[in-house]
């Protein structure tokens, strides 16, 4: 694939972006953690194929989005906060938290939030920017000289 994408292409990435979403989320809602006792879930090889399916997708945003014209800007920046969520979730997701048992808000408490829910927000931020994805493709196939490559693309009144 070059880097000017057809809107076929920008749609199946957005779908595919959903789907992996979708997959996230279901194996976030598995994960076990009770960071007292060191009690953990290791995540399965779904969790894995979602995560990278995500990191695969992003990867080739950078190139699509320039060609997409339009205000790409929030979704540049949509696609950097889900590569950052990523690499925060690969972090936590490879080395769990242990923390003593101490009272509820004890000195005990730890100190990053269950890689569950880090997994959920991952997973939001790539359902949004599937959306946004989809919804620009949207937009720029039906601007003049848009995705189609210079055929027009305004039906005659």
């Amino acid at each position: 694939m070059g880097p000017k994408a057809s809107f076929a292409e920008i749609n199946r990435e957005a779908t595919r972006l959903a789907q992996a979403a979708g997959l996230l989320r279901r194996e976030a809602g598995g994960l076990r953690y009770h960071p007292s006792t060191g009690l953990a879930r290791h995540p399965g090889p779904d969790l894995d194929a979602a995560v990278a399916a995500l990191r695969e997708s992003v990867a080739k945003l950078p190139d699509w989005i320039d060609s997409l014209g339009g205000d790409a800007d929030p979704l540049r920046r949509q696609a950097d906060q889900l590569r950052v969520a990523l690499d925060v979730l690969a972090q936590a997701l490879a080395r769990p938290e242990r923390a003593p048992l101490d009272a509820p808000y004890g000195l005990g408490t730890p100190r990053r939030p269950h890689p569950g829910a880090q997994a959920t927000w991952a997973a939001e931020r790539a359902e949004s920017l599937a959306r946004a994805l989809a919804r620009l493709a949207v937009v720029a196939e039906n601007a003049p000289g848009g995705l189609r490559d210079g055929r027009p693309t305004a039906r005659p009144p």
